[in-house]
């Protein structure tokens, strides 16, 4: 309790939780089945409305001499809206839902794990009646959480996408000047960049820590016990929240760091489908190289709430252990007086 845990050393603990437990490990991969079975649907429609949204935008901007397409063809909006829509009901229900689901066990499960005080490892059968047993008491009010989560972090994206809209819409702007090529023309095109670029840094930043209050906020819904309810109630909404930042106050550099490391893995993950184009592939590599990308984000995903799991009991461990140290001082002064 003498040194804040670093992000490599939550990293480390949560890898160790995991190779020190196969029955873990084996749940938690056999929980994440169904996620990632969806994951490679909702990614091929994401991979085909990112690309038809670029060159739509490129071409209604005019941005050629900005942006090289591949296999450029005219497109209107009838082309694009069925695969917003699409994409976006895949992502507001089913991925929502069973990501939650998986999100709950993963918890529940490293939980029951990370807390045994057995010396042995946990058994399976041990391991899922316990992990049941929370979350059958705690998905409900996940699922309050998880929708306050995703109401901002739409809202977040939202900013992303105006950010970078409005910049592609000034660029293509100053190309109907005659001096584009000017000083004056540079400069300003330099000057909106900045900006454009300053604003998109601060949400990335921004949402990277409230990434940190958000994810600790649902593991206060799974974990987190409720007063006077003998361990079926449970903390939620804008309570879990409130609590997440309580617990998370003087980690903030550390979260961030943990945040934005696994946001870069999953965006590189999936840069590579994004520019070769999978969705579009005839042969079935595409489907195969996607697969093998969204396996990649399902073990980073199961990595990121087992560090999550342990950043909580160390976050919790701290504020009470405050707590007391408060409690004492304060009954020591009134002995005192």
């Amino acid at each position: 309790m003498d040194e804040k845990l670093s992000v490599m050393e939550l990293l480390k603990r949560a890898a160790k939780l995991l190779f020190s437990n196969i029955s873990l490990a084996f749940l938690l991969l056999l929980c994440s089945l169904p996620l990632f079975c969806f994951l490679i649907l909702f990614e091929l429609s994401l991979q085909t409305t990112i690309s038809l949204t670029y060159q739509f935008l490129s071409q209604e901007l005019d941005l050629g001499c900005y942006f090289f397409l591949q296999d450029h063809k005219d497109l209107s909006e009838n082309d694009l809206i069925p695969w917003l829509i699409q994409t976006s009901l895949l992502y507001f229900f089913p991925y929502t839902l069973i990501d939650l689901v998986t999100t709950t066990v993963i918890v529940a499960a490293s939980s029951v794990a990370y807390t045994s005080e057995e010396e042995e490892p946990l058994g399976m059968v041990c391991l899922v009646q316990r992990s049941a047993k929370i979350c059958q008491n705690r998905l409900v009010g996940c699922l309050i959480t998880s929708l306050y989560v995703l109401l901002l972090s739409t809202s977040v994206f939202f900013g992303f996408f105006s950010d970078s809209v409005n910049y592609l819409f000034i660029a293509s702007l100053s190309r109907d000047y005659e001096s584009f090529h000017s000083k004056a023309a540079i400069l300003f095109h330099a000057v909106v960049f900045l900006i454009h670029g300053t604003i998109f840094i601060v949400l990335a930043v921004k949402f990277g820590k409230w990434s940190a209050v958000w994810n600790m906020g649902l593991v206060v819904s799974v974990l987190e016990e409720e007063e006077g309810e003998d361990g079926k109630g449970g903390i939620y909404g804008t309570n879990a929240l409130s609590l997440s930042y309580w617990y998370g106050r003087g980690h903030e550099k550390r979260d961030l760091l943990m945040m934005l490391m696994f946001l870069v893995f999953a965006i590189a993950t999936r840069m590579p489908c994004l520019y070769s184009g999978c969705s579009f592939s005839s042969s079935g590599n595409g489907v195969l190289y996607t697969g093998l990308y969204v396996g990649l984000i399902c073990v980073g995903n199961v990595v990121k709430w087992v560090a999550c799991v342990v950043s909580y009991y160390d976050c919790r461990a701290r504020v009470l252990e405050k707590k007391d140290d408060v409690e004492i001082g304060s009954k020591a002064k009134g002995f005192a007086t």
